[in-house]
């Protein structure tokens, strides 16, 4: 539901306060997000009250709650509930076993965590039809330097070529970008060309601020029109 005005607003508390618990969840997502229309602030973000809504749309058994519940007791930076990790991860697989990819990269996450990476892997490959895929570069880039799986960088490099942009941040593009460079600065797994590296390494680089892929730019060179 879109939030136009402060009416509709009040409408979907009223749906939430009466027990619609998918309008608990709503009211948790815009309190944690905000609402702005126009210059005009309809919903101000109030973590707490988010937090709040969260717990009571968990309480009455809402699986979407229960993910973010999760996301709350595995981040140690939350301002609003004591970290517990163990129960997030309960609470992860339980949205896993009901359905939730989502759920699966985030188990993959707190595996990484834990140091166990072919478990972390794992969960990775079982949430690859997320539809933002940063699963997709994670997955890349576990190939790329052997985290989980084996060593296998052409692998990495079919599905760093495959991303797409639409679906991806523009940080997670220069992270694909910069290992793509990287493989073609390598020429471990395909014929090594300096032009097509140099041409990665600056898509990466295209905002000045990726430390990785301006060092290997001092070795190989900018093109002419970006030398400076």
């Amino acid at each position: 539901m879109e939030i136009e005005s402060t009416v509709v607003w009040n409408e979907l508390l009223i749906q939430a306060e009466n027990g619609d618990v998918a309008a608990m969840n709503e009211v948790a997502f815009w309190l944690r997000e905000g609402v702005e229309k126009d210059g005009e602030e309809i919903v101000q973000v109030d973590k707490k009250a988010s937090f709040q809504w969260t717990i009571k749309a968990f309480e009455l058994g809402s699986l979407e709650a229960a993910e973010q519940y999760a996301d709350y007791l595995t981040d140690y930076r939350n301002e609003v509930c004591e970290p517990n990790v163990d129960l997030g991860m309960k609470l992860y697989e339980r949205c896993y076993q009901e359905g939730s990819k989502r759920a699966a990269f985030c188990l993959g996450l707190e595996f990484r965590n834990m140091q166990q990476f072919e478990k972390a892997f794992a969960h990775y490959m079982e949430a690859q039809e997320v539809q933002n895929e940063i699963q997709d570069l994670i997955i890349a880039q576990s190939y790329y330097y052997g985290i989980g799986v084996s060593k296998n960088r052409k692998k990495a490099l079919e599905i760093l070529e495959s991303l797409d942009k639409e679906k991806n941040t523009p940080y997670e593009m220069d992270e694909a970008n910069y290992l793509i460079g990287r493989i073609y600065l390598e020429g471990e797994v395909v014929k090594q060309d300096l032009s097509k590296a140099r041409l990665f390494l600056e898509l990466a680089d295209q905002d000045g601020d990726h430390r990785s892929a301006q060092e290997l730019l001092i070795l190989i060179g900018r093109s002419d029109l970006l030398r400076g």
